[in-house]
């Protein structure tokens, strides 16, 4: 289903429908609100999810292009986790190339809903040997990580987080940037708009969209150390 009038930003009426899910998390309220949810919802977001590829692809050329593969289902995968609330509160959509798992690959994100909304890259899942990997090749590339994460626009828009191992120390004194992702578990880049104002226009997919090609030299390094 695609929306007539395309994605126009965030709307409330896709806010309280989600608001409407997390308070009756079930299979009966969601039946009642299918047409609700397939009309002012998902075909908005598909709508996003297809407006978002060209860029994508600009970062990665083997990006899934297909909206109803970028876009999570709304029924959630309960068999691997505590939480076995059945559908989720929030949309997400999800970029990697055609074929990965979410798990083990470094793909660009964007999260709506009505905690906040946000958008960057990362990895889903933390992987020891993958961190080994990334702390390597910044000890044999240290100019090239430093080149990136010290681009200004990269950092006036996107915050490093993840978790920090405990007592780790790089061998040598590094650049700020590659210093602090060295000592990561877990690696993202993050813009978090939560309910500003921007998030609600039709301006927001290109916000989205730019801020993806900004992500290009870093995801270049770390894709590959997946």
């Amino acid at each position: 289903m695609v929306s007539e009038e395309g994605f126009r930003g965030v709307t409330e009426e896709m806010l309280q429908y989600y608001v409407g899910l997390a308070l009756h998390n079930d299979r009966a309220y969601y039946l009642a609100t299918k047409e609700v949810y397939e009309r002012q919802v998902r075909a908005p977001l598909l709508d996003l999810a297809e407006r978002l590829v060209p860029s994508a692809l600009m970062v990665d050329a083997r990006m899934e292009q297909r909206p109803g593969h970028i876009l999570a289902r709304i029924r959630r995968d309960t068999r691997f986790t505590r939480d076995k609330t059945p559908y989720r509160d929030h949309a997400w959509l999800s970029f990697r190339p055609a074929g990965r798992q979410k798990s083990g690959s470094f793909g660009l994100y964007c999260a709506l809903g009505p905690q906040g909304c946000c958008y960057g890259a990362g990895f889903y899942d933390r992987d020891p040997a993958r961190a080994r990997r990334i702390r390597e090749a910044i000890l044999q590339r240290t100019d090239e990580f430093e080149g990136a994460l010290s681009d200004p626009e990269l950092r006036e828009t996107f915050a490093l987080g993840g978790e920090d191992y405990r007592r780790l120390e790089p061998p040598v004194p590094l650049p700020p940037g590659c210093d602090a992702l060295y000592r990561k578990k877990s690696v993202y880049f993050e813009h978090d708009d939560g309910l500003k104002d921007n998030v609600f226009s039709p301006g927001y997919a290109e916000e989205i969209a730019r801020g993806f090609r900004l992500l290009a030299p870093v995801y270049a390094l770390l894709a590959p150390l997946a």
